[in-house]
């Protein structure tokens, strides 16, 4: 997990970059250090198989437990990018994981290398 911050202007920016190259089930939490908002989200997925990357706004979230308030979806063997114009505030932190089956119960890990790069403000 890297995370780097850098300003433009008024406004401050941070890029979280997430690199599961060797991919186990556990969560990322409070990625950004603070409350944000999450400007947009690139997965890119070298499995096999769909991956979906969970995130959720609060604290100490539980793996396999824990309700994500976003769930967004990579195909196998693709990269996609999620815009959210005006951006999708939270207000604890943000916690990311990655897993294979889109259910709240699923802690399956994913059969390849994921990676999931996020700007927020």
């Amino acid at each position: 997990m890297k995370v780097s911050g850098f300003s433009s202007g008024a406004l401050a920016y941070k890029i979280v970059n997430y690199n599961n190259d060797t991919p186990v089930a556990t969560i990322q939490e409070n990625v950004t250090g603070s409350s944000g908002t999450w400007i947009s989200c690139s997965i890119t997925n070298s499995a096999g198989s769909k991956v979906y990357v969970k995130l959720y706004d609060g604290i100490a979230p539980v793996l396999g437990t824990t309700a994500p308030t976003w769930v967004l979806m990579c195909p196998a063997q693709a990269s996609i990018k999620v815009e959210v114009p005006g951006g999708a505030f939270f207000s604890d932190s943000l916690n990311l994981w990655t897993t294979r089956h889109p259910i709240t119960t699923d802690s399956t890990v994913p059969a390849g290398t994921v990676v999931v790069t996020i700007l927020c403000s």
